[in-house]
């Protein structure tokens, strides 16, 4: 039977495949590569059985190498998630197959742990009295309940289980992760994304009459001087002049020599007024960035030049 697995790399697990056949029958799939698989699907308490070809070391409650996945479809309840993990780091959970899997070095430590996180979920056992003591080694052994006595209640666990969570199985979404499933807004997704993109464009983007973006930290190509047009878009610059302001100069682009004019005028004769109408804020090194006159939007950021 071992010819099935005979290119498996890890012995423990190529060790253990003539006992999933006396339990499990032939594989539903099987890979005979290295880091291969025996996948079983069955019915009944388990959903499926994966063997790998892997030895995954692992030091609690003893030394060992896990190797073995078994898989129950078994709701958690958002609450009890963590606690059921806190078992031990071969337990996982698949919020949204709704599956619990433990990965062991066989199918009897894998009724175990299984038998505890179905407990803890289902809020018949407590996690700080599993990990207080022996109690998970013990189960493992068998020594506080045999293997048959756990599967007989795993199974009147899962059918309470799936009348107490009929509703949530079925769903499409971990709880954990989300409180309910995306709900489409009306109208198509293009035209959806269409709206979202044209609001974006309006609400942050600043474009010139040569429909560049002139956003600060872009080139300076809009005008803080003039008014946007009708379509909101700020007069494209074409001139560099200097701006003089208090003792220091600053490179300007405006659309025309009179805007430059005009701010420079403003600038000498009512330094409190310009500071009003076109400053923003200065950069820390020494920069200042203006804004259009108009819209208060922030359009350049004007080099300091001495």
């Amino acid at each position: 039977m071992t010819a099935a697995v005979s290119n498996w790399y890890h012995t423990r697990a190529k060790s253990y495949y003539p006992s999933c056949i006396e339990l499990f029958g032939k594989p539903t799939s099987i890979s005979n590569t290295r880091h291969g698989f025996a996948l079983w699907k069955t019915r009944g308490l388990f959903s499926e059985h994966i063997l790998r070809d892997e030895s995954v070391k692992h030091c609690v409650p003893r030394n060992h190498y896990d190797y073995f996945y078994s898989s129950i479809k078994f709701f958690i309840p958002a609450d009890k998630v963590f606690n059921v993990l806190k078992i031990s780091g071969s337990i996982n959970y698949d919020g949204l197959k709704k599956q619990i899997t433990a990965r062991c070095g066989g199918i009897g430590a894998n009724y175990a742990t299984l038998y505890l996180g179905m407990m803890v979920a289902m809020g018949k056992m407590n996690i700080d009295d599993i990990k207080s003591g022996e109690i998970y080694p013990k189960y493992i052994s068998g020594e506080m309940k045999s293997h048959s006595e756990m599967k007989k209640e795993m199974l009147q666990l899962k059918k309470e289980n799936h009348n107490k969570f009929k509703k949530e199985l079925e769903s499409d979404f971990a709880p954990y992760a989300f409180t309910q499933c995306y709900k489409e807004q009306k109208g198509s997704n293009k035209t959806l994304r269409k709206r979202r993109i044209d609001k974006d464009v309006i609400k942050h983007k600043l474009i010139n009459t040569r429909d560049e973006d002139c956003s600060v930290g872009n080139k300076n190509v809009c005008c803080p001087h003039m008014p946007p047009d009708d379509k909101g878009r700020y007069k494209a610059t074409n001139e560099t002049n200097i701006l003089y302001y208090g003792n220091n100069t600053y490179k300007l682009n405006t659309c025309c020599t009179m805007c430059s004019d005009a701010m420079n005028t403003l600038a000498k004769s009512d330094p409190k007024k310009f500071h009003i109408k076109y400053i923003s804020r200065y950069l820390s090194n020494g920069d200042m960035v203006v804004k259009n006159q108009h819209t208060k939007k922030e359009v350049q950021i004007l080099e300091k030049t001495n």
